[in-house]
């Protein structure tokens, strides 16, 4: 029982911490204002806290016998940063498909959007996946039989390990910071539609999230 609330608590806290959850971007239906298309360079910064251990104590008896310890966990803050690019429609950030869409660069428009789909199948067959596998476990613990309840709380936990890491993939690839194409790509497409333009030069950002 106590593997099950764990395996459930930790399905839900993923979830619910957004571990599996794509993260916001820009909102698309952008259409093209006359302003210049640009890639920003940016750097994204983070932090994560952990716990980390300080000190161990000794607790001894009267006679100078060690009957136990003591662990002293301290709050630790890590700093991380991340170089990560994305398109502008003047001084608006612009989802990739909006961008390449704008630019008129189709193929890239076709791979990001391929991309995109991926994830999402992805991210929904493995909340199927985690779902089934926390039914099976729970069914299992209801079954007499000790080599079927076994199995079922086996095939269950695995089952949730391997929608966990599906959904996370899937979100990974619905996530704006990740890219179908090289920026490369994007620049050439912000090059060609700029000099339609008849414009040159670009847009310069610095942000940090």
């Amino acid at each position: 029982m106590k593997m099950l609330t764990l395996t459930t608590s930790l399905t839900l806290a993923a979830i619910s911490t957004g571990c599996l959850v794509p993260k916001d971007g820009p909102r698309t239906g952008a259409v093209a204002t006359g302003a210049q298309l640009a890639v920003v360079d940016d750097l994204k910064v983070w932090t994560t806290t952990s716990k980390e251990k300080v000190a161990e104590t000794e607790y001894r008896d009267e006679s100078g016998r060690a009957i136990g310890t003591a662990s002293t966990y301290e709050d630790r803050t890590t700093v991380h940063t991340a170089k990560i690019w994305y398109p502008v429609q003047g001084t608006e950030q612009l989802s990739d498909e909006d961008f390449f869409r704008i630019a008129g660069d189709q193929r890239a428009l076709d791979e990001t959007i391929a991309l995109r789909e991926n994830g999402r199948t992805w991210n929904r067959r493995g909340i199927g996946f985690m779902a089934g596998g926390v039914v099976g476990m729970i069914a299992g613990f209801f079954v007499s039989n000790a080599g079927l309840r076994t199995g079922l709380v086996t095939l269950g936990g695995l089952s949730v390990s391997g929608g966990y890491y599906m959904s996370w993939w899937g979100a990974r690839q619905m996530n704006p910071e990740t890219h179908a194409v090289d920026r490369s790509v994007a620049d050439r497409a912000a090059n060609q539609y700029n000099a339609s333009l008849g414009a040159t030069g670009g847009v310069s950002l610095n942000k940090t999230f």
